[in-house]
């Protein structure tokens, strides 16, 4: 089915739900340390480019005879392609991508590739986020104009004749938008904001003429490159990311983590503001591309190779994907993998309640069923030698709930009696009004970076070895008690 969709152009100033960035005011929120990273590269053939690249890492190559998967361990394998050319490519999941090619649009798995019907109403397919195999949450750009998938019926967005030939999705590793309804669209060298459901609008909100790279991010918000400099967009205006290691040549956003590139160089700004030099030894040519992704590494093309670029320990996750919607009545099941060195217990939580799991050594297994209409987190959580590695993917269950949801059970932390004291001891000197770090003294401010701060306190990173004397480390009890408070949902 095919319907025409209109919305109002409404001029109210945008709010982009981001961090900001709140070290303007700390001189060292710009300066990088160096640590030592894996890094791995293999020679790409003189017809060959770097596609995409899905949330937990792989990497999608394109040539004159087809598309290769290639993995962040290596691992090469060749697409049985029905497509002879590939224009766009949103990598899906480990084993899945959509491709626009030979002006139709495919589901590409390993095992092959098909076409996806479109009604012939819509035209040939330039861009597309979100999965339009599903009832919602997915939105296509053709020759014809901006779609959107809802239910049975693709619906036409009245959007300026004139935008049609520049408009291209800037989607968030695949997904059309996070828990907030809002998608980004680049036209005419503007920045245009939509945002669906039961208040939809389409709008113009920034002019790009200057800038040279942009990327979208659910918690950075709209980040641009304008003359080698980092700069977001906060709904006024453009404000400059700290960064004082050099002129940027390519950046890249996913999950919160900024990814920059200067030269030959590689740096990583992390959840918590602070820029790292990935310090790889294997960078003797410029970077040409550089694609972050959710689990936490990178991919760069520099003198015609492919190289990986690992951060740490990371967690990988099969079977769901940031943002990902999934149809009324989906049940999960789930394979966690990372490496064999962590430690053997997974601990998995679904909204907050603990899910079964089994495996060792790196892989395990877990499963969800009588999933309830509506937005869920999955939060997963394993020791390992360089301390607690966690990861949390939020997804959506589509569809009307059948009654009301079932209640979380009632919280036994909350912030106002449990974690503020916390703050105020250990944290405040730093993060607090006089401080020279970033403002975490509110219960938005704290909650906003939750699960990122029960990583950097149970990994002992913060408060940092340096405060010792001025803010006290978390005791087990407390680090306990902050993690409660953060897999409860973090109360007020």
């Amino acid at each position: 089915m095919f319907g025409v969709l209109r919305r109002a152009r409404w001029l109210s100033p945008l709010v982009i739900l981001g961090c900001g960035d709140a070290q303007l005011g700390n001189s060292q929120a710009g300066v990088a340390t160096t640590v030592a990273v894996e890094a791995s590269c293999e020679a790409l053939a003189a017809d060959e480019s770097l596609a995409g690249v899905s949330p937990d890492g792989e990497a999608w190559v394109r040539s004159d005879a087809g598309m290769r998967r290639v993995s962040p361990d290596g691992t090469s394998t060749v697409l049985d392609a029905r497509f002879t050319r590939t224009d766009e490519l949103v990598g899906w999941d480990a084993s899945s991508a959509f491709v626009i090619g030979d002006n139709s649009l495919w589901s590409a798995t390993m095992t092959g590739s098909e076409p996806l019907s479109l009604p012939p109403e819509l035209g040939k397919p330039r861009f597309v986020c979100g999965d339009p195999r599903h009832v919602g949450g997915s939105f296509v750009v053709t020759t014809r104009g901006l779609f959107e998938r809802r239910n049975d019926t693709w619906l036409r967005w009245a959007v300026p004749v004139e935008l049609l030939e520049s408009m291209e999705i800037r989607d968030l590793q695949g997904a059309c938008s996070g828990q907030e309804p809002v998608m980004y669209l680049e036209a005419q060298q503007s920045l245009w904001e939509i945002r669906y459901g039961e208040v939809a609008f389409f709008r113009e909100v920034a002019d790009l003429t200057e800038m040279s790279a942009t990327a979208a991010d659910v918690r950075v918000g709209f980040v641009a490159l304008r003359d080698g400099k980092l700069v977001r967009f906060d709904g006024a205006g453009w404000n400059e990311i700290p960064f004082d290691e050099g002129a940027v040549t390519q950046m890249s956003v996913a999950d919160s983590v900024l990814w920059a590139s200067v030269g030959t160089e590689v740096y990583r700004r992390d959840r918590f503001e602070r820029w790292e030099h990935l310090d790889t030894g294997t960078w003797p040519f410029p970077i040409d591309i550089l694609r972050g992704y959710a689990a936490g590494g990178a991919w760069v093309v520099k003198g015609g190779q492919l190289c990986h670029v690992g951060h740490r320990e990371t967690l990988r996750v099969s079977g769901v994907r940031p943002y990902e919607r999934l149809p009324e009545g989906s049940a999960l099941s789930l394979h966690v993998s990372g490496n064999p060195t962590m430690g053997s217990s997974l601990s998995a939580r679904l909204d907050g309640g603990a899910l079964t799991v089994t495996g060792s050594a790196g892989s395990w297994s877990t499963s969800a069923e009588g999933l309830s209409a509506g937005w869920h987190s999955l939060a997963l959580d394993v020791a390992s030698p360089e301390g607690a590695v966690r990861r949390t993917v939020k997804f959506l269950v589509e569809g009307a709930p059948d009654g009301s949801p079932t209640p979380l059970p009632e919280p036994t932390v909350s912030w106002e009696r449990d974690i503020r004291p916390i703050y105020e001891a250990s944290c405040a000197p730093c993060h607090g009004d006089g401080g020279n770090q970033t403002f975490l003294g509110s219960y938005e401010a704290l909650s906003a970076l939750g699960q990122v701060a029960l990583d950097l306190v149970s990994r002992g990173e913060m408060p940092p070895p340096s405060a010792v004397g001025l803010a006290p480390p978390l005791s087990a009890a407390e680090v306990a008690l902050f993690e409660t408070w953060v897999q409860e949902g973090m109360g007020p």
